[in-house]
């Protein structure tokens, strides 16, 4: 299992921060997830023999928002 943080850009409130669990939590092979709307960071826990974090990655900016470097 790997660990990564991913900065959010775009999430203003409960609502963008539930949008981007449910991207998120869908994708097969992730284990944990936690997406702080104060620091506009999800912390994703995922086998990487499942899936990539720039899988992961896609499904944030396919849901509106912006994915910093």
């Amino acid at each position: 299992m790997v660990t990564e943080t991913i900065k959010i850009e775009g999430m203003m409130c409960g609502h963008c921060q539930a949008t981007v669990e449910k991207a998120i939590g869908t994708i097969a092979g992730v284990s944990e997830l936690k997406v702080d709307l104060a620091t506009k960071q999800a912390t994703v826990t995922f086998d990487p023999a499942v899936t990539k974090l720039d899988v992961i990655k896609a499904a944030v900016t396919d849901a509106g928002y912006t994915v910093k470097n």
